[in-house]
């Protein structure tokens, strides 16, 4: 079976809440093996995600300051 393309999962994701997304991403890059380019792309969508997390929660205490 071929793995679906990055693209793809991202796009199927979307819907899902930022935790929700971060959670399925941490599952596909733990069924990875270490050093392929799937991986590292998959790697780089997640930690696009957690910084747009602490881009929020941030804006949130500057507000509560």
């Amino acid at each position: 079976m071929r793995p679906t393309p990055i693209s793809e999962v991202l796009r199927r994701i979307r819907p899902l809440p930022p935790a929700h997304k971060a959670a399925h991403l941490r599952g596909l890059i733990a069924s990875e093996p270490r050093r392929s380019i799937r991986r590292h792309e998959l790697e780089c969508a997640l930690k696009d995600i957690i910084n747009k997390q602490l881009t929020k929660e941030n804006r949130q205490d500057r507000r509560v300051s």
